[in-house]
């Protein structure tokens, strides 16, 4: 319409909205805009006692291709209650994130939303302005933002990544009343979640990441790795069968209650990963699960850590672990600080320790490892002595 002449100027060639879907305009129509959205005449359809598909979603595409996820209403309503009832959003006050799964829960509850500013500058002001009640933001967002020394309050939420309790500290300390690390799939969202005092609390191997919530189920298969169920689950991947379970490709365990391997699958315990199952490092006949002593890495000062195996030439594995410091952490105090936890990982102990920013990728901006090996393989030949 109206914006096709200035795109031009700007080089740009615009379609036809109209060739590609039906085109309305919403509010104040501008000259030649599509035609205004005009009422819908007769009853609206009763599909209260129908269950048909509601939406795709694809997932990020950082560990696999993507993968089209196929939920139906009444998947994405009890995946709704869930997110509903861990962030409690009230009516009328502001609530912070830009994910889908943010987006429609609050809305539904009456709550105004905003969406997170780009620049980590921009969005520490918006966050005093805003004053939200709640704020979902990703691991490297927070980090982001944190970097601004910013004045934070309400609930923050965080996941869409590995969320350690170095970071979720770092936020109560900034001002947040609650800070979260949650676990979500495209495919069940959200599974568990656990707050910064019960994850600092947590002494055992791995990555806790809470309990899973109400009505979802857990298993672990033969292979360690966890599997999912509950009603807020897809109910495919698009042109498959439907799914009995989940398949998180995160090898897990459950503590302290039922859907321990081996035994009955249950909604009881705390969910514990130790990493990626493609992720698993093989070095002198031992397999290492990164996710089992990454957290420990992440001591006072370190932004982001990750383990990661590197060609050793003879068909094994070396150990690096790559480690972002904060801004400003001293280099000197940081490697006192590591020593002890490098001292005490045993059979994990790296061969290597890299200090450089961890890569990332996807819209997620997850750990991308296999730039993080590469990253550590360039780094040892041009210092093959750096510990």
């Amino acid at each position: 319409g109206w914006a096709r002449p200035l795109a031009r100027r700007a080089q740009l060639d615009l379609p036809r909205l109209d060739t590609i879907a039906p085109v309305a305009t919403v509010g104040r129509r501008l000259p030649f805009s599509a035609p205004a959205l005009g009422g819908r005449g007769g009853p609206t359809p009763d599909r209260s006692a129908s269950d048909g598909d509601a939406v795709v979603i694809f997932t990020s595409g950082t560990t696999s291709a993507p993968r089209a996820v196929v939920h139906t209403r009444a998947s994405l309503a009890a995946g709704m209650r869930q997110v509903v009832d861990l962030v409690r959003p009230r009516a009328d006050e502001p609530v912070l994130g830009g994910m889908f799964f943010v987006l429609v829960p609050s809305l539904a509850s009456g709550a105004p939303v905003a969406l997170p500013a780009r620049s980590p500058k921009v969005l520490a002001r918006q966050i005093v302005q805003v004053k939200p009640q709640a704020s979902y933001l990703t691991p490297p967002q927070l980090r982001a933002l944190l970097a601004q020394a910013p004045r934070l309050s309400g609930r923050f939420y965080s996941g869409s990544a590995p969320v350690s309790a170095a970071l979720l500290d770092r936020v109560k300390r900034a001002g947040a009343s609650e800070a979260w690390g949650v676990y979500a799939l495209t495919e069940l969202f959200p599974a568990a979640a656990v707050e910064q005092a019960e994850k600092a609390a947590f002494t055992g191997d791995g990555d806790l990441v809470g309990a899973p919530l109400p009505g979802v189920r857990t298993r672990v298969d033969d292979g360690g790795q966890l599997l999912l169920s509950g009603p807020g689950q897809a109910d495919r991947y698009l042109g498959a069968e439907p799914h009995r379970w989940v398949e998180t490709g995160d090898v897990g365990r459950v503590e302290d209650g039922a859907g321990d391997a081996g035994g009955p699958a249950g909604a009881g315990g705390r969910i514990v990963l130790a990493g990626r199952c493609k992720d698993m490092i093989l070095r002198a006949a031992e397999n290492i699960y990164p996710g089992l002593y990454e957290p420990a890495l992440h001591v006072p000062g370190v932004n982001l850590a990750v383990l990661v195996g590197v060609p050793a030439g003879d068909g094994d594995e070396r150990l690096v672990a790559v480690v972002e410091p904060e801004p400003g952490a001293d280099p000197g105090r940081l490697r006192r600080a590591l020593a002890p936890v490098l001292d005490g990982m045993g059979a994990a102990r790296p061969d290597r320790v890299v200090f450089a920013a961890v890569p990332t990728a996807g819209r997620s901006r997850k750990p991308d490892r296999a730039a993080a090996s590469a990253l550590a393989v360039a780094r040892l030949a041009d210092a093959p002595e750096q510990r």
